[in-house]
């Protein structure tokens, strides 16, 4: 499948029909909605608009006429640029989209319920307004989630997710107890709470990664929509969700997370494999972009059609 093209565009904007000639008046302004329809795919930085009103920043790079795009989702209280590392080696062959979910970076915060459901609307509502077709979402920690619903509203246009230190194990349950003890922790002191478990979730020797989280998710400023997406997260049904997708599932998982990655067991709702990668903390990709990018590149290939299945590096293993 190639990307929806251009009458396709049209057609989703509900501007105008593909063919048929015509003359003045009817040729110019053929001409200025071809032209607002490619602006909205053009490279640089837009903004879209959710259904409930929300501003959306994202920002179109990488080949502009590759047929595949990727759509970077971001984790918990982070932002679209946390994924720069990647954006150069995945846009020598494809399209990317980054984006700032609602109440996260640039986007506002004025939504009045937070879910992960609702951010997979957000993301699949971007991807149908850009007219995309063919699509491999990479999402990290809560991105995978995220990556999980936007599939099932995508039906026949995702091709795969590619989980970062995300979907490890779909039977995990999140008991209702430790949610509300962590729960209790952060309403007590949120700066004090994210900022230790950031900590302890970033290796020794990343000062300029362990910062930049923390500036990011640690400032208090949106405690109440971090908590309120803590708690709608035990609340998700995974094998359900993997199931739902309908595309692949590659993973690329921190060697030492909890709960650990379940190869076998998360074949049992999807198509899924998974790589494991030591000493790199929950922010693997900002840590250790040089052995995750290739490790990324892989999996992105394969589920593009470009590489065969298990060839990505310590699949299934330690890398």
């Amino acid at each position: 499948m190639r990307s929806m093209t251009l009458c396709g565009l049209l057609l989703l904007l509900t501007l105008a029909g593909c063919g048929g000639g015509g003359g003045g008046d009817d040729a110019a302004a053929s001409d200025a909605m071809v032209d607002a329809a490619r602006s909205i795919i053009d490279p640089g930085s837009h903004v879209w608009t959710t259904s409930d009103g929300i501003e959306i920043p994202y920002h179109i790079g990488g080949d502009p006429n590759a047929e595949m795009t990727l759509v970077f989702i971001h984790c918990w209280m982070c932002d679209r640029k946390f994924w720069d590392a990647q954006l150069p080696v995945a846009g020598e062959r494809y399209r990317t989209v980054t984006m700032d979910l609602p109440g996260h970076g640039e986007a506002p915060d004025t939504r009045e319920a937070w879910t992960v459901a609702q951010y997979g609307e957000d993301v699949a509502g971007l991807a149908q307004y850009l007219g995309l077709e063919d699509l491999i979402l990479v999402g990290h920690s809560m991105g995978g989630s995220v990556s999980l619903k936007a599939a099932a509203l995508l039906p026949g246009r995702v091709h795969g997710i590619v989980a970062v230190d995300t979907l490890h194990e779909a039977d995990f349950v999140f008991a209702g107890e430790q949610v509300e003890q962590i729960l209790t922790a952060f309403d007590a002191d949120f700066v004090g709470t994210c900022e230790n478990m950031v900590g302890m979730m970033v290796p020794e020797g990343n000062a300029e990664v362990l910062e930049q989280v923390r500036a990011s998710g640690c400032n208090g400023d949106r405690a109440e929509i971090g908590m309120a997406l803590m708690r709608d997260f035990g609340t998700i049904d995974f094998p359900a969700w993997f199931r739902e997708a309908g595309a692949p599932i590659r993973a690329i998982n921190a060697a030492g997370a909890q709960p650990p990655t379940n190869i076998e067991g998360n074949r049992r709702y999807a198509d899924y494999n998974a790589v494991l990668m030591q000493g790199v903390g929950h922010y693997l990709h900002m840590t250790q972009p040089e052995t995750f990018n290739p490790l990324m590149m892989t999996w992105i290939d394969e589920l593009a059609g470009g590489g065969a299945e298990g060839e990505a590096e310590g699949e299934g293993s330690d890398s």
